[in-house]
């Protein structure tokens, strides 16, 4: 599993994007500013500091089936 965590400017959507997707599948999303993490730790823990950066509420999740979840 890889955990993506997009490093761009999030607003207007006001929430830090994490995109976990399966090691084999090739993600159109990579080549947008990003950070690839083994660990959804790794991946959290840059999204908190993107969300103090850009001074931003909520760190959303989107899984490999479709659903998203806010941290």
């Amino acid at each position: 599993m890889k955990w993506i965590v997009l490093e761009e400017n999030p607003k207007p959507d006001q929430y830090i994007a994490i995109i976990a997707v399966d090691d084999e599948r090739f993600v159109e999303v990579e080549k947008k500013p990003c950070s690839v993490f083994k660990t959804n730790e790794e991946a959290l823990i840059r999204a908190r500091e993107l969300r103090s950066f850009f001074n931003v509420r909520n760190i959303r999740i989107f899984f490999v089936d479709g659903h998203s979840s806010i941290v």
